[in-house]
């Protein structure tokens, strides 16, 4: 189930044959996230779900319409100790404070916000900070996520617009070993797939504390000779800051597929709007002194609204051993952000800043897999093209309460990316299989800027080869070995600046590189050696040339450019003692560090996650209690290095979350969400950063006046939700 049957097939130690091999190049495909691929997945969620025991006939029950089928289990599970899929049925069980932490569900994953209302959360996985998801890839029915030379952060990755009854699962890879993987993959990816059918139509409401309302409307039905999905969605949180957050987020979804596994294809609309008041992160010394206390603000001028609108469209064809898709997309996003997380080191006009991000990104993909199966060896190869294009309108303002002070820099960016791959597995014998593959990446990096000598053209071509092996020495127990190279590539403003953005600004000192090279490497296993439990080791390394990013909010390069390792070790497990309880529980530790040896700075990589724990019980089909699942779910968040000496540090975090649902009739369920269980008073994020408060005197020790102080954002205390589906 889910990620708890993640993992090599049973039978794998027989002769797979062309069936077993065809379902396995669909799972692979599924793994990246193309639309095809997905929709084969899709079809198959929904021939599981025949068999699944909490499943009745299609359109009975409530526990149908939000999906609670589970994935095949060979999806994704026999790539790597760091690979898998979680269903459906496993992220409708968990508790979720916001759309993002469907990522949680990625093993080592911790998504965090450094800011109220609808920014893209903060990520954190393998010793990275991956900061908005500048080193991880996602993509949600194909259609990529991810933005380079974005107004806020590199690789900026908004995943508040999913809709999380609708996602049949989340298939993830960690690591730079998979060739159709590229830009902002370095530490992993992931592909989020929608469902293309739903037993029944229906309809959700939510309410809660701190101002919080959900409504949800889906369903399906056949029309001409496919079928058609619908959604819209509302939601509106204020939060428990003194300036209500009046996040209110429309949302909706048009999908139509046709065909089947073998021939057909559809097209996917999305579109999505949100505005929201913004609390920043505030100094720990003031908060004492701060009307709201930790929820209080220096800046309640703050604000955001950010939009998303996209087309992608989705055909595959073949027989036999070979089959192919193609896949196309359009996506037009905006976002116009005024943020203050210093106060009033400007004693005139206050720090408060404006990010615009006006963009149109263009795309598409096709890729062929070739299965045979000769002298006892079985093989799959599989061939893709991909090509991007993004036209980006930038602008960073000095703004003062929203209104204008000073252009700081306007920009347009054109950025084009091609690919070519191929990736071979072969099944040497039943204990043996190798992978291997090389993607050849191609880009193109256009900048022109207000200030002229800030503009500029390169383009660069690298090749980046992978290697895996898997052994299988005895029944339940496999080992996992891959390489890989992978690259990243920085904001090109970045890249080209040369002086002063505008009157005043500090010359630039450093630039970045256009593309960021990483290697990597990982030796793991999987083992099933005790029934129910299964359980996965992996040690990882990883090292890149650079570590400078462009930071959108001061509009220059302000980190140095230092090369960078990191290593460290996974333990995940999932325990199924009995029919009604599921158990599981991830260890992830990891080390972080600069490779100058810098002795005056430091070597300690900022921010970078140091360690997490997650574990959770799932009760399910109780005797005598049928309808009702219970979950509660534990994330520890270990203390991080905030400054390169290791002499700042944050505090650590433990959160509780519990959700419970039941379904009271056939078409009726009720739930129940209380998160941050215990109240406990967390940060939700935490810096070592500068500020000063209006009329503060100015600290003599600083050229600015600044003070230097842990900045947070708090976590939300407990938070009470409640919901009712109703299907029709």
């Amino acid at each position: 189930m889910s990620r708890t049957e993640a993992g090599p097939p049973k039978g794998r130690h027989q002769r797979p044959g062309p069936a077993r091999l065809a379902a396995l190049s669909a799972a692979l495909l599924a793994v990246t996230g193309l639309p095809g691929a997905a929709r084969a997945a899709d079809d198959a969620v929904a021939a599981s779900a025949a068999s699944a025991d909490t499943v009745e006939a299609a359109g009975d029950t409530v526990q149908s319409v939000v999906v609670t089928t589970r994935r095949p289990e060979a999806i994704g599970s026999d790539l790597s100790a760091s690979s898998g899929v979680v269903g459906g049925a496993e992220l409708l069980q968990r508790p979720l404070l916001r759309q993002g932490e469907l990522l949680e569900a990625v093993p080592g994953m911790i998504v965090t916000a450094h800011t109220s209302g609808g920014k893209a959360n903060q990520y954190y996985l393998r010793g990275f900070n991956l900061d908005h998801g500048t080193d991880f890839a996602t993509s949600v029915d194909g259609v990529p996520v991810n933005f380079g030379s974005h107004a806020h952060g590199q690789g900026y990755m908004d995943l508040n617009w999913l809709i999380p009854e609708l996602v049949a699962g989340v298939a993830y890879r960690k690591g730079p070993y998979f060739a159709d993987a590229g830009d902002f993959s370095s530490a992993g990816n992931a592909g989020i797939s929608y469902l293309s059918h739903l037993p029944a139509s229906f309809v959700q409401l939510e309410g809660g504390t701190d101002g919080y309302g959900r409504a949800l409307t889906a369903g399906s039905f056949r029309t001409g000779p496919g079928e058609l999905l619908l959604a819209g969605e509302w939601m509106h949180y204020d939060g428990p800051a003194t300036v209500p957050g009046d996040y209110r987020r429309p949302n909706g979804l048009l999908k139509y597929t046709v065909g089947d596994d073998q021939t057909g294809g559809g097209m996917t609309l999305q579109a999505y709007d949100a505005r929201w008041n913004a609390s920043d992160q505030i100094p720990v010394s003031i908060i004492p002194i701060l009307a709201g206390g930790r929820f209080g603000t220096i800046d309640p001028t703050s604000t955001g609204h950010t939009s998303r609108y996209s087309a992608a469209g989705e055909w595959h064809w073949g027989a036999g051993p070979v089959t192919q898709q193609v896949e196309l997309y359009a996506i037009k996003y905006g976002l116009n952000l005024y943020s203050d997380f210093s106060g009033f080191i400007d004693q005139v006009h206050g720090d408060q800043f404006r990010q615009y991000d006006n963009r149109t990104a263009l795309g598409g993909s096709w890729t062929l897999s070739l299965t045979s199966d000769h002298a006892g060896m079985h093989t799959l190869d599989r061939f893709g093209a991909q090509v991007r294009h993004d036209l980006v309108n930038l602008e960073l303002d000095h703004t003062e309460a929203r209104t204008l002070v000073a252009v700081v820099r306007q920009d347009q960016a054109d950025i084009t990316s091609a690919a070519l791959w191929w990736s071979n597995e072969i099944v040497w014998s039943p204990w043996l299989r190798t992978e291997a593959g090389l993607r050849l990446e191609g880009y193109d990096f256009h900048l022109d800027s207000n200030t002229a000598a800030n503009g500029g053209q390169t383009a660069t071509l690298r090749p980046l080869p992978k290697l895996g092996v898997t052994l299988t020495p005895m029944s339940g127990l496999d080992l996992y070995g891959e390489a890989g190279i992978s690259d990243r590539t920085n904001d090109l403003r970045g890249v080209f600046d040369t002086v002063p953005s505008y009157p005043g600004a500090d010359a630039p000192t450093q630039r970045s590189r256009p593309v960021v090279r990483s290697e990597g490497a990982e030796v793991g296993a999987r083992l099933r050696t005790v029934p129910g439990l299964t359980t996965t080791f992996a040690f990882w390394y990883l090292r890149s040339n650079s570590e400078l990013f462009f930071e959108g909010d001061a509009g220059a390069n302000v980190d140095s450019d230092r090369p960078g390792e990191r290593y460290g070790f996974e333990w995940n497990n999932i325990y199924k003692p009995t029919g009604w309880l599921t158990l599981d529980a991830d260890l992830a530790v990891s080390q972080a560090f600069f490779t100058d040896h810098n002795a005056v700075v430091g070597n300690q990589i900022p921010e970078a996650i140091k360690s997490s724990v997650s574990a959770a019980a799932t009760v399910h089909d109780l005797p005598g209690l049928a309808g009702v699942t219970g979950s509660l779910r534990l994330r520890y968040f270990a203390p991080r290095n905030l400054i390169e000496d290791g002499s700042q540090r944050s505090t650590s975090s433990t959160v509780v979350n519990g959700r419970v649902t039941w379904q009271v009739r056939p078409r009726i369920l009720f739930g129940a969400e209380l998160l941050n269980l215990f109240n406990v008073r967390y940060n939700d994020a935490e810096y070592y950063d500068s500020y000063r408060l209006k009329g503060q005197p100015p600290n003599p020790a600083t050229p600015d006046g600044s003070y230097m102080d842990h900045t947070i954002h708090p976590g939300e205390p407990r938070e009470a939700r409640l919901s009712l589906t109703l299907a029709y």
